[in-house]
């Protein structure tokens, strides 16, 4: 292992982020962060093009893995001195490194190419080539395999949940963060309220009384930041027409457009073949605002307008649907979709999109569908232990409160086409 000194970070969230007063875990996470496969993440943003709407929200992934490790940590001290320590160090080591296979713009990207980042960090862990394989194999032979397990969710042991679950470090951090960058007030919740009062037994994570209601509001935080940000009109446009333009790259390609691949990982993307773990670990933003940029003045008119409006914040108009809960309602707007499509020249149906976001803000414990370890447990103060939605009416209501959005984006151009079949059909 690289000689490095345990450190501390200011952090906008957390304050000071140190392990200063833990040398040997100090080193072995300094080694990781100064892995270029975690350096990486410096240049993917943790919310993609949010910062169009919400100009503060520059962070990164880097960031947002530091506050995930410290988070990590403290719930680790808090619940389990007993905790082994190399399961210690397995659980903080994937707290850091849970994000390692992100891509530029995050989630978009995987829409676009089809592909999951979880798959990308573990293959970056258990790659022998790769700089965060040997740090974690310099430490235990086993460790990649270990951590690579508790990203998967293949761990059999009750910590599993600090990484992944309902009240995860995970969690924990990116609402504080993304609330705080944003200037989204509500998306904060009592953190240190939570910490406080966590405990665990074999089956994960359990809360006590005491926290109820600062569970309530991290629940709360949650459904609001969901709303108001990661689906917020203006961010999903310009996450539409980013998907658009690599849509109508990846046909260009097909009819023999190969100058517009890149020699690098997001040109392997876009062959949609597989990449390198090490290809994998020099991709960042850039290398696709740069080819956006170099597609502006393309000699194809839908990609460049595409290019040129997304680069310049010129986003695509939108429009509410209201699909309600009967079934012939989202029948008819799916034929009225479709006469649109049928309306529109094969080259102007890159210009309108229909989008559709889902989200349940909580997700009840059922035995056939939930891990016990994922559910939120809450220990009364007679010692008995329920899952917060038997308690909480608050909580029952964020369970049944699963929403479902569709809006329809547009390029101006074709503005008088779709609102003229919006007319017609009413």
């Amino acid at each position: 292992m690289r000689s490095t000194k345990p450190r501390a970070f200011r952090d906008p969230v957390h304050d000071i982020i140190s392990w200063k007063d833990e040398p040997e875990l100090g080193r072995i996470v300094g080694a990781l962060i100064d892995t270029r496969e975690v350096q990486r993440l410096r240049h993917v943003r943790q919310l993609g093009l949010a910062s169009l709407v919400f100009h503060g929200a520059e962070h990164s992934r880097f960031a947002h893995s530091l506050g995930v490790a410290h988070l990590a940590r403290r719930m680790c001290d808090r619940v389990a001195a007993d905790l082994e320590p190399g399961d210690r160090i397995a659980i903080i080591a994937a707290a850091l490194l849970h994000d390692v296979g992100h891509a530029p713009f995050s989630h978009v990207m995987e829409r676009v190419f089809d592909f999951h980042h979880e798959d990308y960090s573990a293959a970056i862990v258990l790659d022998p080539d790769s700089e965060v394989n040997a740090v974690l194999a310099e430490v235990d032979a086993t460790l990649p395999q270990q951590v690579a397990d508790i990203l998967a969710g293949r761990w059999d042991h009750w910590g599993r949940a600090i990484v992944s679950s309902q009240l995860d470090a995970d969690r924990g951090d990116y609402l504080l963060r993304d609330a705080h960058m944003t200037g989204v007030e509500v998306g904060r919740y009592d953190l240190e309220r939570i910490l406080l009062l966590l405990d665990h037994d074999d089956a994960g994570l359990i809360v006590g009384a005491g926290a109820f209601e600062s569970i309530e509001g991290y629940l709360i935080a949650r459904y609001h930041m969901y709303r108001l940000v990661y689906f917020h009109r203006a961010v999903r446009a310009a996450e539409c027409m980013l998907e658009m333009v690599f849509a109508r790259a990846g046909w260009l390609i097909a009819q023999g457009d190969t100058s517009l691949v890149p020699d690098n990982a997001l040109g392997t993307l876009m062959r949609r073949e597989r990449v390198s773990p090490g290809a994998w670990a020099d991709l960042g933003e850039f290398h696709a605002w740069a080819l956006l940029s170099s597609w502006r003045d393309h000699g194809d008119n839908v990609l460049s307008t595409l290019a040129r409006d997304l680069m310049a914040r010129r986003l695509f108009r939108s429009s509410e649907r209201d699909l309600g809960e009967r079934h012939e309602r989202v029948e008819d707007e799916d034929a009225l979709v479709q006469s649109i499509y049928d309306a529109l020249a094969p080259n102007e149906r890159y210009l309108f999109f229909v989008d559709e976001a889902r989200d349940v803000p909580y997700r009840p414990y059922l035995p056939q569908i939930i891990d016990p370890s994922q559910a939120i447990r809450v220990r009364d103060r007679d010692g008995r232990i329920e899952h917060i939605e038997a308690r909480s009416p608050l909580v029952r209501a964020l369970a049944d409160a699963s929403y479902r959005l569709r809006r329809w984006y547009y390029h101006p151009m074709v503005k008088p086409r779709v609102r003229s079949i919006l007319e017609d059909a009413t």
